[in-house]
């Protein structure tokens, strides 16, 4: 490119090209929102000091912001508004940098399912399974009181071969099952068909960097929870862990897990008390 008086400048048109480059890459091709960071920072030409000089953030918080080191960086309070204005000042869009910080980093749950119409089809099949419970429960009494009454009016006496009467002795036979000849024609009492909830979307947990330091090689969170008709996930709880530090990284994931419903003859119902552990491998 010509000066003004007349002299050539050489341009390195290589650096230019991987600059542009490291702007325009996918974000989820970086193993975490620092990384990709960094990536955009260095490839602009910029250092940690230039940065922290022009958004007056001290540079040890931007190189604990690139590292994912939440321990080492500044107070929650203050953390994602730096990430926002690191994000500006390399011409990101700063509320996508923030949302994929967050997620990364473990500090927010996706966005919340919206499942009233769940909750209300699950009302009310709790109050159709009540009605049903309610039937049983007639039937049940219904047929005691006909076995009392049968019990109170069958006679007690038997006549013998000559004749007279006398007091029968009470004898309990053995319950045998019917013989062959007897079920002929008798229609078997079919059982339900049940088809349990299968996954349709399976998603996989952010290793929390936070964890890193004090992890073992591998840890593991078992979580609980029950799966609406919609398929939803609905009342995750962890049942058992590992190291408490990945609970929250397992619970989000979980909530994003998406299944077939539950059916019963063909009905959909609710599943309940599934469980699933998530395992965490220490990154080399």
């Amino acid at each position: 490119m010509a000066s003004n008086n007349g002299t050539a400048e050489i341009v390195n048109m290589e650096d230019a090209r991987a600059r542009r480059r490291a702007l325009e890459a996918e974000p989820e091709s970086f193993p975490h929102t620092g990384a990709h960071l960094r990536a955009v920072r260095e490839a602009a030409g910029f250092t940690l000091e230039e940065i922290s000089a022009r958004i007056h953030v001290k540079a040890v918080y931007l190189n604990a912001i690139e590292e994912m080191a939440l321990d080492a960086g500044p107070s929650r309070a203050f953390l994602l508004g730096f990430v926002k204005t690191y994000a500006e000042s390399l011409g990101l869009n700063p509320a996508e940098v923030v949302l994929r910080y967050k997620v990364d980093a473990g500090l927010t749950a996706p966005p919340e399912v919206e499942t009233e119409k769940f909750e209300a089809a699950e009302a009310a099949a709790s109050e159709a399974d009540r009605r049903e419970l309610s039937l049983w429960a007639v039937i049940v009494v219904v047929a005691f009181i006909v076995w009392c009454a049968w019990q109170i009016t069958r006679p007690r006496t038997e006549a013998t071969p000559f004749g007279s009467r006398q007091q029968a002795a009470e004898t309990v036979l053995p319950l045998t099952p019917p013989s062959p000849e007897a079920l002929q024609g008798v229609e078997p009492v079919p059982l339900p068909r049940v088809v349990e909830a299968k996954v349709l979307e399976a998603v996989e947990p952010v290793y929390p960097r936070r964890c890193e330091s004090e992890a073992g090689a591998v840890e593991t969170v078992e979580i609980a929870f029950n799966i609406t008709r919609g398929g939803v996930v609905s009342g995750e709880r962890v049942a058992a862990t590992t190291n408490a530090c990945f609970n929250d990284a397992a619970l989000n994931a979980a909530r994003r897990w998406r299944f077939s419903p539950r059916t019963v003859d063909g009905e959909i119902r609710p599943a309940y008390d599934q469980r699933h552990t998530f395992t965490f491998e220490k990154p080399e």
